[in-house]
């Protein structure tokens, strides 16, 4: 398997102090009942429903960041690659994969420290792991143009990556994502500690890729918030609907208003709740998403159609 050429990296955003460490002063006390009724992004970590669906057999990238397990099926364009959540892994997306893949060529893999993945002294920061997908990616032969599919940080994680390389995204599907903004507009309510530090009991029991990636989240959401503009592309945003179910009433205002604030991303972006749903949105009702993720492939093809019958015209 061949290595990607080197490239210019894009700018890193250096690492903040720990949110420990940030002053605290201003900040309202959270009102009584909301840090018992909040969830958490860390609280999503806990449990969740296993995939009955099988993937096919893994392969392995040699890239220059160590060896990544993935799995590629199906064929045409274009490539829909899937970016998973904090302690999640490629067979999390089975069902779904399993659906696209019969009509178009899909990728799902573990990040490093995952799975069969190496694991990386590197940062684990969103940029890093951006760099890392995109030179596995280009070591498979995988070209452009993508369909990327992020599940929670992994959402923010593929905003990311298309805002770094607008020209090689044709098509974007939010899972349950966070908007980098959420947390900072939760600081009104005094739950901002509730959902950007990791408890130290969790810390303890995690992997230690877990506990890194979880760590480096404020990073990862500046570099998005940072980041150049989204492309205008086919988009769609998949939330849970026991979000505004569950949560406070003021907070799941604020996750509704800032779903509705990524789908105008790109002026083809469109919302959907996902009906008896939680986070896990791709477990708990995979049609949903599989239907999203193809529907965006259609999109995709159909704007590539159209401008290849423009130019010939």
């Amino acid at each position: 398997m061949s290595e990607a050429s080197p490239e210019p990296k894009p700018e890193r955003l250096v690492q903040d102090k720990p949110p420990a460490a940030r002053k605290t002063a201003g900040t309202k006390p959270a009102a009584p009942g909301v840090a018992r009724r909040l969830p958490s992004i860390f609280h999503f970590l806990r449990r969740k429903p296993q995939p009955a669906a099988k993937l096919p057999h893994a392969q392995f990238s040699h890239t220059s960041f160590g060896v990544r397990s993935l799995v590629v099926a199906g064929t045409g364009s274009p490539t829909v690659v899937f970016e998973s959540g904090i302690g999640q892994g490629k067979r999390d997306w089975a069902s779904v994969f399993n659906t696209v893949s019969d009509v178009t060529r899909a990728v799902a893999y573990d990040r490093a420290g995952y799975g069969q993945s190496e694991a990386s002294e590197a940062s684990r920061d969103g940029l890093q792991i951006v760099l890392e997908l995109r030179e596995m990616l280009r070591t498979e032969g995988l070209a452009p143009p993508y369909v990327l599919v992020g599940h929670s940080l992994g959402g923010t994680v593929v905003k990311l990556f298309a805002k770094t390389y607008p020209d090689e995204v044709c098509g974007v599907v939010l899972v349950d994502a966070r908007h980098e903004e959420f947390t900072q507009r939760c600081r009104q309510y005094g739950v901002n500690r509730l959902l950007y530090e990791p408890p130290q009991a969790l810390l303890s029991v995690l992997s230690p890729v877990t506990r890194a990636e979880l760590l480096a989240a404020p990073l990862t959401l500046k570099q998005a918030r940072r980041a150049g503009t989204f492309p205008d592309v086919p988009l769609i945003v998949l939330t849970q609907s026991n979000a505004t179910s569950r949560w406070p009433d003021a907070l799941g205002k604020v996750w509704e208003a800032s779903q509705r604030r990524m789908s105008r991303m790109s002026s083809l972006g469109r919302i959907k709740v996902v009906v008896d749903a939680g986070h896990n949105v791709h477990l708990d009702q995979p049609e949903v998403v599989s239907r999203a993720v193809l529907g965006v492939v259609r999109a995709a093809r159909l704007i590539k159609a159209r401008r290849r019958t423009g130019r010939s015209s």
